[in-house]
C-alpha cells in the first residue's frame, strides 16, 4: 500500500505518553491513531462535523490490524486511509500507519464501521446523502455500492 492509493492522509504527532517501556508506542495506541484519522475523514467528506459530537452515527464492528514495525518517540507519522467498501449499513477502511519521511510501515489493516442510531441503540442504514458524500470524497460520483 501507498499513499497515493489512499483518499485521506491524517498526521499523527507521537507522544511521549504513547510510548510503552520499551520505548515504541504502544499496540493499543495505534488504534487511538487510526480513530483520528477516521473522524479526520468523517470530517473532510461531510459526513460529520464537531458540533455533532457524540453523534458520529457509527461505531467500530470489527478491526484488523497487522503490526509490521515499532514506532518511536520523534517519528514523524501518518495514517493512510481509504474506504474500500459501502454496504447497506457498514462501510470499511483499509488503513495504512506509516512514517512521513521514508513511508516506512508501521501497521495496516481494516476497520468495519456500521452506521448507528444514538436514539434506539441499533444499526441503520447509511444514509442516500451520507453515501453521496462519502462516494464524491471517494471520486466515486454515481455508485451506490462499492464493491
Amino acid at each position: 500500500m501507498t499513499p497515493e492509493k489512499f483518499t485521506y492522509l491524517h498526521p499523527i504527532t507521537v507522544r511521549y505518553g504513547d510510548l510503552d517501556p520499551q520505548g515504541h508506542v504502544n499496540n493499543a495506541v495505534y488504534l487511538s491513531y487510526l480513530e483520528s484519522a477516521r473522524l479526520g475523514y468523517y470530517e473532510k467528506s461531510g459526513i460529520w462535523t464537531p458540533t455533532s459530537t457524540g453523534t458520529t452515527g457509527m461505531v467500530v464492528v470489527r478491526i484488523e490490524i497487522d503490526y509490521l514495525a515499532p514506532i518511536y518517540f520523534g517519528q514523524a507519522v501518518q495514517v493512510c486511509l481509504r474506504m474500500d467498501r459501502l454496504g447497506e449499513k457498514s462501510l470499511t477502511f483499509a488503513f495504512l500507519i506509516e512514517a512521513l519521511q521514508d513511508r516506512q510501515a508501521f501497521a495496516r489493516g481494516l476497520s468495519v464501521m456500521a452506521a448507528y442510531d444514538n436514539k434506539t441503540g441499533k444499526s441503520r442504514p447509511i444514509s442516500v446523502e451520507w453515501r453521496a458524500k462519502l462516494n464524491r470524497f471517494e471520486g466515486r460520483e454515481g455508485y451506490n455500492d462499492i464493491a
